[in-house]
């Protein structure tokens, strides 16, 4: 009996590491920022699989809309990267509306946060859907192109619940989830981000490209400039352009 459950014990190990070692190839960047959700969110997309891309694509979005996208903008301009604003409809002053609506005419794209950024934590499908609804509509009548909205959703607050992927996938989007991942490619429908901040070795970032380059992956870059001290122009703009010398392809169009 002793001898079984040793067996069994020694059968149970190694199907977890072999499920390790298969997660770890297929989600590049499994390791920065552990939580539940990176390691579910790159299960999940290990389990489903999807086709691999032909080259490696990258993206970089910026939360929440406020006073810090004309910082964004100045890195845009820099490096020659058109930027992803998710944004929340009710939030935005008039002068960020005014200036996101006219970027996104030359390209910037639009993805949807939540209309007031309340959380979807506790909400159920319909409420969450409602949420989603109501944030087109607002953002049509703020004068946005709603039919060149990018299928990708930003549930407010990282939450990632089955009530908020139903409602998501009802709407035929992606969601971007709380996990510090790189994607294996940009089909899955979970999809992780790297958040860069002041902190960010720009030499570890390089390490985590290259490697998610070689594999064809995609890389959805985050930042936060709405909260000056979790972004910084200097490390964004280094990491961007270590994106771009790698090759990475900056299509927002998808």
């Amino acid at each position: 009996m002793k001898n079984y459950l040793l067996k069994k014990f020694a059968y149970i190990v190694l199907l977890c590491i072999g499920i390790g070692i298969v997660v770890v190839h297929r989600s590049p960047l499994l390791g920065v920022g552990w939580s539940k959700q990176t390691f579910y969110v790159a299960a999940i997309d290990t389990w489903y699989g999807s086709s691999i891309d032909k080259q490696a694509h990258a993206m970089w979005i910026d939360d929440d809309s406020g006073e810090g996208i004309f910082n964004v903008k100045c890195v845009s301009d820099a490096i020659g990267i058109n930027p992803v604003f998710a944004v929340i409809p009710d939030r935005m002053s008039t002068i960020v509306v005014d200036s996101l609506r006219a970027w996104q005419k030359k390209g910037a794209g639009i993805i949807l946060h939540g209309l007031k950024h309340e959380s979807w934590k506790e909400w159920d499908k319909e409420q969450i859907t409602k949420d989603i609804l109501d944030s087109r509509q607002k953002l049509h009548i703020l004068g946005f192109d709603t039919c060149q909205l990018l299928k990708i959703i930003v549930p407010p607050h990282g939450c990632n619940t089955r009530p908020i992927r139903e409602a998501i996938k009802q709407q035929d989007c992606q969601m971007v989830t709380g996990a510090s991942l790189i994607n294996p490619d940009r089909n899955v429908f979970q999809l992780g981000r790297i958040f860069i901040t002041p902190n960010t070795d720009t030499i570890q970032i390089r390490y985590l490209l290259e490697r998610a380059y070689d594999r064809k992956a995609f890389v959805i870059i985050g930042t936060h400039s709405s909260i000056p001290d979790n972004f910084s122009k200097e490390r964004v703009l280094q990491t961007l352009t270590i994106a771009k010398s790698l090759g990475f392809i900056f299509d927002i169009q998808r």
